[in-house]
Parts: structure tokens; C-alpha cells; sequence
């Protein structure tokens, strides 16, 4: 299965998540691509739309080799695929290194947005939260979220995901609420293989998409 763009797979999950149209629902997106997705998921449902932007931090020279996800917050969030142990055995060799890609990564997140378009928690609290992406390769993304979503008091969290591997579709179904997705291939490639039209998403767009939402409902 492969959608034209992201704004179809959007549309596609909107169809599946119409019970919460007027439904105290806020839309949290993942990424720029996330925020092009669920754009038309808070368009049909009536809904606010915002970005928790997340970053990995990967080992030195081992860019598969990722140790944990950094938010927007400056919260960390560890990778829960590796053992405690063997997790505790890569901190020690490399605390420094991932100290300092933790910031770098904090400067280059508020370098693109600043504080405009981000996550509030005024946003989120009490509120059911629909969390956005154009694909998971391996839910780190999401881990982070439910970390961030962890300290507030939100009454519900829905993942919706165009496309990912199976057992990362079945691995978040267990943490959140409900999950909906539209497609898992047999053999998953990276999420922008699955859209015809592969541009990325302008970050300077990004802001224009949250604040104008609303004005797009229909």
C-alpha cells in the first residue's frame, strides 16, 4: 500500500477516528511529516493541532546504536529496546558524550521552530490526545511522547500510524489506549518509501499549519 501524500494518509485516519469529532480531543504530532498528517486528522475532527518536537542521540561512530530520545523539554528518554544492564554498561562509556548531544540537540530543535507551534501542557491536560506520525520504523518517537504525556493528566491516548512493522504497530498497541493504523508491509523499508510523493516537509510551513487549523475545520 502506498499513499500519494502525506495529507492522504491523514484523510484515511480521520475516516477511523470520527467518533472523537467534538470530542475534547487535541492532536499531537511527531514530526514535520507528523504535523502534515495529522493536520487532516484535526481538520475533520474539529480539533487543536500541535508538535512535540524529539530527537535521538545515537551512540559515537554507531548511528544505528540509538541509546535514547531527547524532547523539546530536555527530557530524556531511554531506549527500552536495550537492557537495563547493557544500558547502564553504554552510560558509563559514553555519559559525557550523550550530556553534550543532549544539548546539541536542544539547540537545533528550538533553532528550526523557537516556541511557536510547540506542545503546551495546557494544551494536553484532560484532554484526549491523538499522537500524529507518517510512520514508525521503530517507536522511539512514541516512547518519548508517552514519557512527555506520562507527567500530565490527560484523559486518553490514541496513537494513529499510516504504516509501520508489525511489531512495533503490536508493541505500541500495549502503551496507549487505542491504536489505528492503515497498513503493515511484510517487509518495512523507512516511512518515506510508503508515499509517492517523497518531498519532506518545510519546517518554516510547520507553524503556518498549527496556527491556521482551525480555520480549515470542516
Amino acid at each position: 500500500m502506498y499513499f500519494h501524500d502525506r495529507a492522504e494518509a491523514g484523510n484515511l485516519l480521520a475516516d477511523k477516528l470520527m467518533r472523537y469529532r467534538y470530542e475534547n480531543t487535541v492532536v499531537l504530532a511527531l514530526s514535520p511529516g507528523g504535523v502534515a498528517v495529522g493536520e487532516q486528522i484535526a481538520r475533520r475532527l474539529h480539533s487543536q493541532l500541535t508538535l512535540l518536537l524529539t530527537a535521538r542521540i545515537s551512540a559515537p561512530g554507531e548511528s544505528s546504536l540509538v541509546v535514547g530520545t531527547i524532547d523539546q523539554t530536555g527530557v530524556f528518554t531511554y531506549n527500552s529496546m536495550i537492557a537495563a544492564g547493557q544500558m547502564e554498561e553504554y552510560m558509563e562509556d559514553m555519559r559525557s558524550y550523550v550530556e553534550e548531544q543532549k544539548l546539541r540537540q536542544m539547540y537545533e530543535m528550538s533553532s528550526v521552530m523557537g516556541e511557536h507551534g510547540l506542545a503546551d501542557p495546557g494544551q494536553l491536560v484532560g484532554r484526549n490526545v491523538i499522537i500524529a506520525t507518517d510512520g514508525v520504523k521503530n517507536g522511539l518517537s512514541f516512547d518519548a511522547a508517552l514519557h512527555y504525556l506520562g507527567r500530565l493528566h490527560v484523559e486518553k491516548v490514541i496513537a494513529a500510524i499510516p504504516v509501520g512493522p508489525a511489531a512495533v504497530i503490536d508493541r505500541l498497541h500495549h502503551l496507549v489506549d487505542e491504536l489505528y493504523y492503515l497498513y503493515i508491509p511484510d517487509n518495512f523499508f523507512t516511512v518515506s518509501h510508503y508515499y509517492t510523493d517523497e518531498e519532506g516537509i518545510d519546517p518554516a510551513t510547520v507553524t503556518e499549519r498549527i496556527n491556521n487549523v482551525v480555520a480549515r475545520w470542516v
